[in-house]
């Protein structure tokens, strides 16, 4: 099965879950107030929430299709036999109307026009009857141009009430500043590009980004209506990616048949962890970025964003979804700029702030040098130029002694939140000893460092977090 194929899983099994936080918060919220009219107004949300159920089980019961556990038409039909595309995804398709269905009813009380409303469900029951009209012309004559236009002019009429209703939404937010209206909209937005006959036309590259844009959705929704108090910001988007980031990761091991090895399999799901942690601190970060505006919580946004996204091109490629020098050269490349931003931040904490960029002047050629070794191995660019490389391996060990020097001073004064620079320095130990030795060894199919680093990133989200005080 392709990664797009097994997404179908924990696409239907995410948006369950974020139909149920709907479904809670709505609850909730109506429960604690006796107002009729307050009431009524989580009436749109409870339909928007059904939706999502419906499209949840669609999308589950599309991947046992693609997974042959599941039979829509009899082995010995036409359908079966000549038109993948409506045995494969006939279920889809009609899940996903009769989601659209409970979506226009919610748009239409939203914006108090039934004549809306009743054009939305009529062009949804057109394209229902497109797709059975559909089925009839195959089993008649096997193949058809009319019937692939028919299945072509249904998707084009779902994606366009699936549009609608995500600019509906994305209005709202735009208006309320509301991340919970955000989070339906870009729901919805994705939807639209998970349309499966979009693959037929797309390398495998645009696909897995456009399963982990839709995989993001429903993480979004979730976290939006678990903290509906939040505004709308890139906190959000970072919460989504920390969820479908992992998820891909692993989809890629039965992809490309690593899901044989278990040692393999082993080291993905702590390097999945260590990504969603580092995403999720990322996120974490620029939420309080935008409250303070301060520097250094902007350069930690920065850093652990390079984390986030060198560890899961690394694995990537490491499990050969695409060529593997690529992938460790721009994991060195993010993963070393994170490290010497850190360098700055040490810096800057420690009062030093006319040497932070020094770290930055000797980083920079020295990475571009080892970067032009490409297409060489990792390991030979850096004996190449192994006087410049030592050089910046040091400079990545002064912030562990910056922040225990730091944790030191506040120890002694028994000031609070001394436990932030000691989990900074201990992150930081941890995340340097294990990656870089490892990195620029080879190993036959995946670096055993990007699972052991999965210890660094908890130990860094406790830290900034505040955790590590409790």
């Amino acid at each position: 099965m392709e990664v797009y194929e097994i997404a179908y899983l924990f696409l239907g099994l995410a948006t369950l879950v974020a139909a149920g936080t709907i479904i809670n918060y709505s609850r909730k919220r109506s429960a604690a107030t006796s107002d009729p009219d307050i009431k009524a107004a989580f009436r749109p949300l409870y339909l928007f929430a059904i939706g999502l159920v419906i499209f949840g089980i669609g999308a589950v019961l599309t991947f046992l299709v693609l997974g042959d556990w599941l039979t829509v038409f009899s082995a010995d039909s036409f359908v079966y036999q000549y038109n993948p595309y409506l045995n494969q995804y006939y279920l889809f398709y009609t899940f996903t109307l009769i989601e659209l269905f409970f979506l226009s009813i919610a748009a239409g009380i939203i914006l108090r026009q039934r004549l809306i409303m009743l054009f939305m469900i009529v062009m949804i029951f057109l394209a229902f009857i497109l797709a059975f009209d559909s089925i009839l012309i195959v089993e008649d004559m096997r193949s058809s141009n009319v019937a692939e236009l028919y299945i072509n002019f249904g998707n084009i009429l779902s994606v366009l009430i699936l549009f609608a209703n995500a600019v509906l939404f994305s209005w709202i937010a735009y208006d309320t500043k509301r991340s919970t209206s955000l989070a339906l909209g870009y729901a919805m937005i994705v939807q639209v590009l998970f349309v499966p006959r979009l693959y037929a036309l797309l390398p495998v590259e645009i696909i897995i980004g456009i399963s982990i844009l839709a995989l993001m959705g429903p993480a979004m929704i979730a976290f939006a209506f678990l903290r509906p108090d939040q505004k709308i910001s890139g906190e959000l988007i970072g919460y989504g990616a920390s969820f479908a980031l992992p998820v891909i990761l692993i989809i890629s091991l039965v992809t490309t048949g690593a899901i044989a090895d278990l040692q393999v399999v082993i080291i993905a799901i702590f390097g999945a962890i260590a990504v969603m942690f580092a995403a999720g601190t990322a996120s974490y970060t620029y939420g309080r970025w935008r409250e303070t505006k301060a520097i250094p919580t902007a350069l930690l946004m920065i850093i652990f964003g390079s984390f986030a996204v060198g560890q899961a091109v690394g694995m990537f490629a490491n499990i050969g979804v695409f060529t593997t020098v690529t992938g460790v050269y721009f994991d060195l490349i993010a993963s070393s700029f994170a490290l010497i931003v850190f360098t700055v931040v040490a810096f800057l904490a420690a009062g030093y702030r006319t040497s932070a960029s020094i770290p930055v002047i000797i980083y920079i050629p020295t990475i571009i040098l080892i970067a032009q070794r490409y297409p060489d191995p990792v390991s030979v660019a850096f004996l190449t130029y192994w006087y410049l490389g030592l050089t910046v391996m040091a400079l990545f060990f002064l912030p562990v002694i910056l922040f225990s020097i730091t944790w030191r001073r506040m120890k002694k004064a028994g000031a609070a939140g001394r436990s932030r620079p000691l989990g900074m320095a201990l992150g930081l130990l941890i995340y340097i000893l294990i990656r870089f030795p490892l990195l620029l060894l080879e190993f036959p199919y995946l670096d055993p460092g990007y699972g052991l680093v999965a210890a660094a990133f908890v130990v860094f989200w406790l830290s900034i977090t505040g955790r590590l005080e409790r």
